[in-house]
């Protein structure tokens, strides 16, 4: 079997079964949100024991769990459309025009299954409510022919107008997953969500209400008659929208329902990204030690961490990692330190020192060529108390005997004009106009279509683009493998008995101080930090946190350990904790 596909076919079972559990949870959910629903409008403060009871026979009847079943098939389509877009590689978009191009299917998807299950809840619940809220037509008292509801399509218009809203208002990114500090236990995060989420989807469903009336206002003169011709030629209740419009609005009960409704249905999609969530950042232990004898279909760290495939897979073996280096049980930390058999090689440490290596290298030299064509900052002026600092006689002197020598070496300056050449052929010159004035008409279409409002922003690449996206998205990966290096090679001091990691320390040292160099350099240049503040910080701290661990752990030899002068010079200042 092809080992590339071996690999990829482990890491994708690792997400599809993470993907299982959490639609499962999100199918679960939805009748925890109908228990919510249920108990709400069958309240009855003077028969309690009722309307739990009521509830409760209610529940466990077999017409919600039939009901349920359409809401159920758009949770599953939903919840594979968010699995796939977990699963796509995190790339690099140059400009605005081309990320919301990669993304236009992925949101446009995203936005009908949202859509799709904010109509299916609203018409779920409205099954529970009474004819005039439940029921599409409503028939006549005087002769044999059927009304419209409008409450019923303002209702259910109002689940479709939900789901879409709130995703295009939240903006959530379902590819990224928070990896929490301290692990709780599945239950306590998901009911540690539940009220903050309930809590803050009512309160947000206040406003999306109000907006939903002016939509519905708006919008309902155009469909109304058009619904009700489409349905069998159904009659209006009211023929006058303005009319229409202000008898719901007077129903307070279909006020209140509108409200729930939407409460509910950002509850939902909320609670689904919070599943998704806590399933994908559960702990995976991988596989450390390879064995010539045994054939293990478990994937290895050092692989896990060099694929680049599935970011969330990437996520996962830096969590590992980090684990095994600052964990208190030294079983998983030997399996680095020893050596293979047969054999006695130390393969182990050296796969995953050679992938946290090269990931550190990589990180360090596109940062460093990200911030290479963005200008420095301009050095504050000198004041005096009487005002700006004025040259001296001594500046004047270096002034004229910088131009006098010039002038003896014939060093021309780059303002002063250069002198007329030796007359060239007739067609020469023709083709050198003739190029010019392509030259000149290609920039001036340049300059006309940079003259378009929004032009530069849809499709012209910043000085600081590549940066921003490197700090802002692989930054977290890197501070997780910096740490995590520098504590096993600090632990190494009294468990590595075989002296493994001795070799790789200068190296380890040296990119960490390239890395510290790099990182420097953004403070002293024109870039908008502010945009990745806490990423940039985390970063700074995490590559300083890691050297002073490492000078405090190996002090006393620094200098047999350290070959490169200039990293011994540079690591001065943190041995004797003066760094600036």
């Amino acid at each position: 079997m092809d080992p590339v596909g071996s690999k990829d076919l482990a890491f994708r079972k690792i997400c599809t079964e993470r993907f299982v559990t959490s639609i499962y949870y999100c199918l679960l959910q939805q009748y925890l949100l109908v228990t919510i629903f249920l108990l709400f409008i069958n309240f009855s403060i003077l028969h309690p024991i009722n309307w739990i009871v009521g509830t409760v026979r209610l529940l466990v009847s077999f017409y919600p769990w039939i009901a349920s079943v359409p809401l159920a098939i758009a949770v599953v389509v939903h919840g594979i459309v968010l699995a796939k877009s977990c699963l796509l590689e995190t790339r690099y978009h140059s400009t605005y025009c081309q990320q919301l191009y990669r993304n236009l299917i992925q949101r446009s998807i995203l936005l009908l299954t949202n859509g799709t299950i904010g109509c299916l809840t609203a018409w779920l619940y409205t099954r529970f409510l009474r004819d005039e809220y439940r029921l599409l037509f409503l028939p006549s008292v005087q002769d044999d022919t059927v009304f419209l509801n409008d409450r019923f399509v303002y209702l259910v218009m109002s689940g479709v107008f939900g789901g879409c809203y709130f995703f295009l208002r939240e903006q959530q990114n379902p590819d990224a997953v928070d990896f929490p500090i301290i692990l709780l236990p599945k239950v306590a995060q998901y009911w540690n969500n539940l009220s903050s989420v309930l809590t803050k989807s009512m309160r947000k469903s206040v406003i999306g209400m109000f907006i939903y009336f002016s939509f519905y206002y708006t919008f309902s003169c155009l469909f109304r008659h058009k619904l009700a011709s489409v349905l069998g030629g159904a009659r209006l209740q009211e023929e006058s929208t303005l009319y229409s419009f202000c008898s719901i609005v007077m129903d307070i009960r279909l006020l209140v329902y509108t409200w729930l409704f939407s409460a509910l249905i950002l509850s939902n999609i909320n609670l689904m990204h919070v599943l998704f969530g806590i399933f994908l950042a559960e702990p995976q232990n991988f596989r450390i030690e390879t064995s010539a004898f045994q054939a293990n279909d478990e994937p290895l760290l050092a692989d896990a961490l060099a694929y680049k495939q599935i970011p969330i897979v990437q996520q996962l073996a830096v969590e590992d990692l980090f684990a095994i280096a600052e964990a208190q049980c030294l079983n998983r930390r030997k399996q680095l330190f020893s050596l293979t058999v047969p054999g006695g090689h130390p393969n182990n440490w050296r796969k995953l020192y050679d992938v946290c290596m090269k990931l550190i290298g990589d990180f360090t030299q596109e940062l460093d060529q990200s911030i290479g064509g963005i200008e420095l900052k301009p050095a504050p002026p000198m004041v005096l108390m009487g005002g700006v600092l004025r040259p001296t006689a001594s500046m004047d002197k270096d002034r004229f005997l910088k131009k006098q020598y010039n002038q003896n070496f014939g060093i021309r300056s780059l303002s002063t004009p250069t002198l007329p050449g030796t007359p060239s052929s007739e067609s020469n010159k023709q083709e050198a106009k003739s190029e010019g004035k392509r030259e000149s008409k290609a920039m001036l279409f340049a300059s006309m279509l940079k003259r378009i409002p929004g032009y530069d922003f849809l499709f012209t690449e910043s000085k600081s683009a590549k940066s921003h996206y490197l700090l802002s998205v692989q930054s977290q990966l890197i501070v997780k493998v910096v740490q995590s290096l520098v504590a096993i090679a600090s632990r190494s001091l009294y468990e590595d008995s075989y002296g493994v990691l001795q070799n790789d320390l200068p190296c380890i040292v040296h990119a960490l101080l390239e890395l510290k160099r790099v990182v420097d350099k953004i403070g002293s240049i024109n870039l908008d930090v502010k945009k990745v503040d806490r990423n940039y910080i985390a970063l700074k701290g995490a590559v300083k946190k890691s050297l002073y661990r490492f000078t405090t752990a190996f002090g006393p030899y620094i200098k047999h350990l350290v070959i490169e002068p200039e990293d011994i010079k540079a690591l001065q200042g943190f041995v004797n904790f003066r760094e600036v």
